[in-house]
């Protein structure tokens, strides 16, 4: 028990007696024990797990390698643009 646990066991037990302020803060620890769990139950399941970073970092790097290949491709044809437009000017 903690100290505002304590401190509403000890109003309880003046107002209605010892068996029932301990009935009382029973509940009350039970309740906030269960709704704990239940907060803690639903950040688990927003926790990533191994394979979902893992598919995560894979489609990441298909993505980097597909984008660096389309740039490549850009970078080549200028470049080839810019030696023929060479060429010709000779």
């Amino acid at each position: 028990m903690n100290t505002q646990t304590l401190e509403i066991y000890e109003i309880f037990k003046r107002q209605l007696g010892e068996p029932e302020a301990a009935k009382v803060v029973a509940y009350f620890e039970d309740v906030k024990d269960k709704e704990i769990s239940l907060a803690v139950e639903r950040k688990i399941e927003h926790l990533a797990t191994k394979e979902d970073l893992a598919k995560q970092i894979g489609d990441l790097k298909a993505d980097t390698i597909k984008w660096m290949f389309i740039f490549w491709l850009g970078q080549i044809t200028v470049i080839g643009g810019l030696i023929l437009t060479v060429l010709k000017l000779k």
